[in-house]
C-alpha cells in the first residue's frame, strides 16, 4: 500500500457548481500565497504542488467527501454549461472538439466534469503530479 505525507479533503457539500468547485480547491490545494487560474489546466498544475500546501511530487492522497453529489453537480448540465462558455472563447483550432464535447453532455454521454476531474486527480492517469484520489 502506497504511503501518503498529507491527506487532502475535497468536500462536495461545500459547493454546487465549477465555479464552486475552484473555491473549494483552491482552499485545500493552496495556502493563498499563489493566485489559481480556475481552469482545469491551472487545476493540473496545482496538483502537481509547490503551492504552500505540498511540496512538488510528495505522494498527496486527495479523499473527496460527498462525491456522489459532486458527480450530479458535476454531471452533463454542468458540462454542457462548461463546454458551450469554452466555445465562445477557443481558439478555431479547438472548436470541433469543444463542439463534440458539447453535443455530447447534451446527449448525456461521455465524460462529464467530474470525470474529467477525476481522471485528473488520480496520478495512475500518466499525469505530472504524485496524487491519488478516494471517493467517499
Amino acid at each position: 500500500m502506497k504511503e501518503y505525507t498529507q491527506t487532502l479533503v475535497i468536500n462536495g457539500n461545500n459547493f454546487n457548481d465549477l465555479d464552486g468547485f475552484y473555491d473549494e480547491v483552491a482552499r485545500v490545494f493552496t495556502d493563498g500565497s499563489c493566485p489559481f487560474g480556475r481552469n482545469l489546466d491551472a487545476l493540473n498544475d496545482l496538483l502537481i504542488g509547490g503551492n504552500g500546501v505540498y511540496k512538488v511530487g510528495e505522494p498527496v492522497l486527495i479523499k473527496w467527501k460527498n462525491a456522489n453529489k459532486s458527480r450530479m453537480d458535476l454531471g452533463y448540465n454542468e458540462t454542457a454549461k462548461y463546454y458551450n462558455a469554452r466555445l465562445k472563447k477557443c481558439h478555431p483550432n479547438n472548436r470541433d472538439n469543444f463542439t463534440k464535447h458539447l453535443k455530447d453532455a447534451e446527449c448525456f454521454t461521455g465524460d462529464t466534469l467530474f470525470d474529467v476531474i477525476c481522471k485528473m486527480f488520480d496520478q495512475d492517469k500518466d499525469f505530472e503530479h504524485n496524487c491519488n484520489l478516494m471517493l467517499l
